[in-house]
């Protein structure tokens, strides 16, 4: 019989658009390969990606972590700075945001929440850079005035300058190289002492900024005055506004501006060199090149355009070019990144075997990254491709590679008995009721139907940050939602087919006894039976046990520690080097007998829930899993899939690990999202349901590979390539397993099964083009002859 498949766009979630990215500078004592990726929304909240492996992977860049953005507030601006003479390790981190006012935020990125709040003492902050050596910030204010802010030392930011005021506003800043600072640099790469002396912090270089008065003004950072001032065209009679300014180790400035031009400057004699009217409306970004031949510019109009710089030839001196131009977005493109980031001295001075990659994102919602190795170094073969989508590497002809919404267990949940759909995004929460009709099976998948769907409730919350966990239980009775600093208990009744929420006063007090602190959840799960709630808490990373079916209160039966055991970075002794990992998702067997954990750390633990105790503890592991689910037939059995997408059985009462399943995943490009089991499995078959934003399959598991243990196989090696273990398989003799994987959803944000015995599977979709409708047109500028 065919499967029915409830296929669900009516699901009003919607990831925010992305307003900045930001990579950690290169650093001179450590050669870090792949650095953790920031990226920050619309809505106020910063994700951080972690790279795959430890060389190149199609998976590129896999959401780590993510920092709630603080109410009604926004990202404007990103930079990440690396802690004095720190190797560039993630915990050694400093990351700094504009939320949209008059105060610049530093975040700790343990907690996932702000660590300082200053003031810029001169209103709005329109723009914002950190210094070359990673000791001072720049930004930009509304009063008309620059100020500087020391960073150097493990305290809040200090105002250590501020720069004479002029009537316009900031729009852009960045910091110019000279050769002084570059050969501080080469002179300190052996330094090891930790505290910067005053020429570290107070570098002998220039700023630029790019203002809002048709203008660009250099400043000399020791006197706070103006050098220069270089002017751009006016259209209209209107001010043109220099939303972008890059500048390159020559001292060559690059600006653009509101009328859609990308200007060269001259910053010696403040002159104009080149001007290309590279684009159709404004350049927002830009970045330039690890080596500082290209740059690469995009804006309103969606077109990436790049800039190669030409040798000279015989007397005449180098210039640049516009040679290529691509369309990689389908909305305003706001944020652009390098990766290496552009520095003169190379840390290392060693070549970089791989192809640099652009990082560009807007407000169609997701990353897209494209290799861009200069044309020479394709010819010579010197370099790879690091996300290994096509041999090219080089702008022109490269294929780019999208990175998925950032989907968690959390953003949308199913009421397998209630047939409620649940999504949770910023602080709204919705509920879509499903039909009560069973859909007409098409073939082994279907094709899916919509039928007839029912909003039942709609709820805007009053968190402090945006929604971290949400879950509903099976019978849809119990909704829980949490921010990093509360979590909501709600029991939902149904009065003649209108749901009414009524909040539990309760369960605030309760946690805050139990857990000596008041905190939110990083992950929440109701037990099948719908009697427990599992709540792993925001701060401490403890997973807490509480019973709903005590009456008028909840009790907390149990706190567990486990995950909140802290670990030493790399052998370091220093203190703040011992940091707890972040509980990532939850999953609870259909029995209700076993929990199971995941953390940042790639720590997962095993609790019995019958005995309130913790069992085991897996191997850890480079990557942390992406999905957690326990068999329905078996439910000891533990699957896990890890975003490199191996896929691993645990059997949780015997403590061991099941023969690994054949490899047929893990050359499709999306990583793994979620696992689901089944309900109702026959007797003779065993089907586990594997999800990714864009692919589903499903493996057909012998009884006997499940019923037959063999000696416990080393833990999940998320470092091996792909090759290596399909090589290891192929010598082992597993047999090939029955598989089936199709494509045809679309953005997938969920696949689960109803509670019925007819086998009803529910996969909620939001494809592009329905995001895109929620948002103000695209730029369009209309063609002669095109339709």
């Amino acid at each position: 019989m065919g499967l029915g498949v409830h296929r669900c766009r009516f699901v009003g979630w919607s990831p925010s658009p992305i307003t900045a990215v930001a990579l950690p500078p290169p650093h001179k004592s450590h050669n870090y390969p792949f650095p953790p990726l920031a990226v920050g929304r619309q809505n106020g909240s910063i994700e951080l990606y972690r790279w795959a492996a430890k060389g190149p992977s199609p998976h590129a860049w896999l959401l780590d972590s993510t920092l709630p953005g603080p109410a009604d507030t926004k990202v404007d601006a990103l930079a990440l700075t690396v802690r004095a003479r720190r190797q560039p390790h993630e915990h050694y981190l400093r990351l700094f945001s504009l939320p949209g006012d008059a105060n610049l935020f530093e975040w700790d990125i343990q907690s996932g929440t702000v660590l300082h709040t200053i003031p810029s003492q001169g209103g709005t902050i329109w723009s914002l850079a950190p210094s070359p050596t990673g000791t001072l910030l720049a930004i930009g204010c509304q009063d008309g005035a620059v100020r500087l802010l020391d960073i150097s030392h493990s305290g809040a930011p200090t105002h250590v300058k501020r720069f004479e005021r002029v009537q316009t506003r900031f729009l852009s800043i960045a910091w110019a190289w000279s050769s002084e600072l570059e050969s501080k640099q080469r002179d300190s790469a052996s330094d090891s002492d930790d505290e910067p002396d005053d020429s570290d912090v107070l570098p002998a270089t220039m700023l630029v900024t790019g203002c809002s008065d048709s203008s660009l003004r250099t400043w000399d950072v020791h006197t706070g005055r103006v050098l220069n001032r270089m002017t751009v065209e006016r259209a209209r009679g209107e001010k043109t506004l220099v939303w972008s300014v890059a500048v390159l180790e020559d001292g060559t400035i690059v600006s653009g501006d509101s009328l859609g031009t990308v200007k060269f400057w001259d910053s010696q004699t403040a002159t104009q060199i080149h001007s290309f009217p590279a684009h159709n409306a404004d350049v927002l970004c830009m970045t330039i090149s690890p080596s500082g031949d290209a740059v690469y510019t995009s804006g309103v109009d969606q077109r990436t355009v790049e800039f190669v710089k030409l040798p000279p030839a015989g007397n005449d001196p180098s210039k640049w070019v516009q040679t290529t131009q691509r369309r990689i977005h389908s909305h305003d493109v706001r944020a652009l990144g390098m990766w290496p980031p552009y520095a003169p001295t190379s840390p290392s001075g060693e070549k970089q075997p791989y192809a640099p990659l652009l990082i560009s994102a807007g407000l169609d919602m997701s990353v897209a990254l494209v290799p861009a190795a200069p044309p020479q170094a394709e010819r010579l073969g010197t370099v790879t491709n690091p996300i290994l989508s096509s041999i090219a590497t080089t702008f022109e002809d490269a294929y780019p590679k999208r990175l998925g919404y950032p989907v968690n267990s959390g953003n949308v949940v199913l009421a397998s008995r209630a047939r409620f759909v649940v999504s949770f995004s910023g602080r709204a929460v919705g509920i879509w009721r499903l039909p009560a009709q069973r859909p007409k099976p098409a073939g082994e998948w279907g094709d899916g139907d919509e039928g007839e769907w029912e909003k039942a409730l709609e709820m805007e919350l009053r968190f402090r940050t945006n929604i971290t966990a949400g879950t509903v239980s099976p019978d849809g009775k119990w909704l829980a939602v949490a921010d990093v600093w509360e979590v909501k208990l709600f029991r939902v009744e149904n009065v003649n087919g209108t749901l009414r929420p009524h909040r539990s006063r309760t369960i605030s007090p309760v946690l805050s006894s139990a857990l000596g602190l008041q905190t939110g959840a990083s992950a929440l799960s109701f037990t099948p039976d719908s009697r427990r709630l599992v709540i792993a808490t925001w701060a401490g990373a403890r997973v807490v046990l509480a019973d709903l079916d005590q009456g008028s209160q909840e009790v907390v039966v149990r706190v567990f520690d486990v995950h909140s055991e802290r670990e030493n970075i790399d052998g370091d002794e220093h203190e703040d080097a011992a940091l707890a990992a972040r509980i990532l998702r939850v999953a609870i067997s259909p029995d209700s007998q076993w929990l199971a954990s995941a953390d940042s750390s790639g720590r997962v633990c095993v609790f019995n829930l019958d005995s309130v105790k913790h069992t085991s503890t897996l191997p850890r592991t480079f990557l942390s899993p992406s999905a957690l689910s326990f068999d329905t037939r078996s439910p000891h059995v533990l699957a896990l899939g890890y975003p490199n997408n191996e896929i691993q059985l645990y059997d949780a009462e015997a403590q061991m690990f099941y023969p690994a399943l054949p490899d047929k995943v893990s050359h499709l490009q999306d990583p793994i999202l979620g696992i689901v089991f089944p309900p109702t499995p026959t007797p003779n078959e065993r089907k586990m349901y594997v999800w990714s934003a864009n692919w589903l399959a499903r493996y057909d598991i012998p009884t006997a590979s499940i019923s037959a243990l063999i000696k416990q196989p080393p833990p999940p090696s998320v470092l091996e390539s792909s090759a290596e273990l399909s090589l290891k398989r192929k010598r082992a003799g597993e047999a090939d397993e029955a598989f089936a994987v199709v494509t045809k959803f679309r953005q997938v944000l969920l696949v689960d099964f109803c509670a019925s015995e007819h086998g009803e599977m529910v996969v909620v979709e939001r494809p592009l083009v329905d995001l895109l409708a929620t948002l103000p047109p695209a730029y369009l500028k209309p063609k002669y002859g095109a339709s």
